[in-house]
Order: C-alpha cells, then sequence, then structure tokens
C-alpha cells in the first residue's frame, strides 16, 4: 500500500481541526479528537504539533493571507468618494470574511487562552495595517501621521474588538454591530485624517 504524503497527513490534520472548530468550543479539543476525526494516530499528529496551540497557530498563517486578499477584495476604485469609503470597505470585507469561516471567528473573536495565537494576531495587525495604509495612499494625500503609533492597525483592532464583543454573546456579527464598528473606526482614523484629503491625481471637479 502506497504510503500517504507528509502533505496529504498534514492536509487531513488541517481538515480535522477546522471541522471540530466550527462546531465545538476550541478550549476543549485535544490532538486525540483531530486524530479521530482525521482517522488517523494521535501520534502522527504529536509528530507535526506538539499540541493544540501549536496546530492552529499553523493554521494562522493561511488565515493572515486570506486577509491581506480580503483587503484588496474589498476595495471598489469606482466607488471611492471619500477616504471614509475605505474605511467602510475594509470592515465590510472583513465582516463578510468572518461571516464565511467558523474556524477564524471561532479562533480571533472567540474566548482561549491561547497566548501566542494571541499575540500573532497582534504582530498581523501591524503588517495588515502597512497594506491598509497603502491603500489609502493609493487614493487620497495623507497628512503627516504619528511615529510611535499606526493609526490603521489601531482601527483594525477596535473593530476586532466590536466584532469579539458580539461574537462571544451571540454567535454572530449583528448587521447593526457592525455599523458601529465602520462609525467607530471612521470616528477615530478622522481624528487624524482631515474630512476633506486631497486626492490622488484628482480631477479638477473633485478638488
Amino acid at each position: 500500500m502506497k504510503r500517504e504524503s507528509t502533505e496529504k497527513r498534514l492536509e487531513r490534520i488541517h481538515t480535522a481541526i477546522t471541522s471540530l472548530v466550527a462546531h465545538r468550543d476550541v478550549n476543549a479539543i485535544s490532538i486525540y479528537d483531530v486524530a479521530k476525526e482525521a482517522s488517523i494516530a494521535a501520534s502522527t499528529v504529536y509528530h507535526h504539533y506538539p499540541n493544540i496551540e501549536a496546530l492552529i497557530y499553523g493554521l494562522m498563517e493561511g488565515i493572515f493571507a486570506d486577509f491581506t486578499h480580503v483587503l484588496d477584495e474589498a476595495i471598489k476604485p469606482e466607488e471611492i468618494r471619500h477616504w471614509s469609503d475605505i474605511n467602510r470597505m475594509i470592515e465590510q470585507g472583513f465582516v463578510d470574511y468572518y461571516r464565511g469561516n467558523p474556524l477564524v471567528q471561532r479562533i480571533l473573536l472567540g474566548q482561549h487562552t491561547y497566548t501566542s495565537i494571541r499575540h500573532a494576531d497582534a504582530q498581523n495587525d501591524l503588517l495588515l495595517a502597512e497594506h491598509v495604509e497603502a491603500i489609502y495612499r493609493r487614493y487620497f494625500v495623507l497628512p503627516e501621521l504619528p511615529n510611535d503609533v499606526n493609526i490603521f492597525a489601531i482601527a483594525l483592532q477596535v473593530a476586532d474588538k466590536v466584532y469579539s464583543m458580539n461574537y462571544r454573546e451571540n454567535g454572530d456579527i449583528p448587521p447593526e454591530m457592525a455599523r458601529e464598528a465602520k462609525i467607530l473606526t471612521e470616528a477615530y482614523l478622522g481624528t487624524y485624517l482631515p474630512r476633506n484629503l486631497p486626492r490622488i491625481n484628482a480631477s479638477p471637479t473633485l478638488n
């Protein structure tokens, strides 16, 4: 019988943990649960991951890559009239992504004790914020921004706090709270971004 490749085994393990997290409390899942779900020996799972935290952390790379795609796909250039349109598009993009991915909801919005994952999420917010800032600069001339904090990272984190608070209480992100996250982030960004920002290559009618 042909031996299963490492890549195939990892795929089965990742599929198993994704399925389990979508239906169970992440804090109650063990390596043995993953092994049973994947129909492989627990020792095989342990060979690749010493514990559940390491396994879930291993999934984060793919999730963080998805976030960059979420940003890019959320932007509709033809609908940008004001810098707040970019904020609105980005937050709606993340809400749609969270709603369509139970695994991401439970890991990033739910309650768990995995500090390495929280840290990785915060670090990724800084990288995402650079991407967000580049999007803003693609369409608008930004003023001088603080050097000691990244305002776009803070905006992302503020929105996630709103989503997380409601997800933990309701198991979902209600439309009204998605709206409030946009209002909060726009208000925060508005303390640094003037109401009327010059457009990049703006036509005379937009000045």
